[in-house]
């Protein structure tokens, strides 16, 4: 049996603004674009980035439950992956972080970021949605990023809402959405990718994979580029 982290839902794990950076490749970016963080969960982007000037609004369903109640469901999940680490070290590129403690703090900052920051703008800046469905407007977003959540997350999400979810971003983004990684939790390339390319619904699109620099998951190195 292929290892995997062994996971019975979606884990509330948090990256940081670097992470992002380097998952998407936002080096392109000029600082007037608006960006959608999509199921963002405990990501500390939104706060990092809007403190440096971007525009970002991050959506998740979690939002519509408080701050502690977000906290303490994080702590659990981000403990329960830990104890996970040390059977499936194998299985990651251990050049980002030091040690498993060191990855374990750099979760922590992120989450602690994140929950700061919400408790600060709350729905304002963390808007409450249940994906594949969203309130947002018609080309509302410029960009949408899509941190581990599609193709990632395959054993748990069927194709029909990866392909309802990425129409729904179409819709309310203007110009592209970015997806990482496009491996599954096996480290493999999700069987996915290749139903999208060739679903006639997205025929007018240019989709592409490209490498990226960040690489924590072993073969995790590329993003989807979905440009209209």
């Amino acid at each position: 049996m292929d290892k995997q982290l062994n996971l019975k839902n979606i884990a509330l794990i948090g990256r940081t603004f670097e992470e992002y950076y380097n998952m998407f490749d936002l080096d392109d970016l000029n600082g007037n674009e608006i960006i959608l963080d999509v199921a963002s969960g405990v990501s500390s982007f939104c706060a990092q980035a809007n403190r440096q000037g971007f525009n970002v609004t991050a959506s998740d369903k979690i939002f519509s439950l408080s701050p502690y109640e977000i906290e303490q469901k994080c702590k659990q999940d981000l403990d329960m992956i830990i104890k996970q680490m040390p059977e499936i070290a194998d299985l990651f590129v251990w050049n980002n972080f030091k040690n498993i403690e060191s990855l374990k703090n750099q979760r922590e900052k992120a989450y602690k970021l994140f929950i700061e920051d919400f408790r600060k703008y709350g729905t304002r800046r963390y808007v409450p949605v249940e994906y594949p469905v969203t309130n947002f407007g018609n080309d509302q977003f410029d960009i949408s990023l899509l941190s581990h959540f599609l193709f990632l997350y395959e054993e748990h999400l069927s194709y029909d809402f990866h392909k309802i979810t990425i129409l729904e971003l179409l819709r309310i983004t203007s110009k592209e959405i970015r997806i990482f990684p496009i491996v599954n939790l096996k480290g493999k390339k999700s069987g996915f990718i290749e139903l999208i390319m060739r679903d006639k619904d997205f025929g007018c699109l240019q989709i592409s994979i490209n490498r990226v620099r960040y690489e924590f998951m072993k073969n995790g190195n590329e993003m989807m580029l979905i440009k209209k």
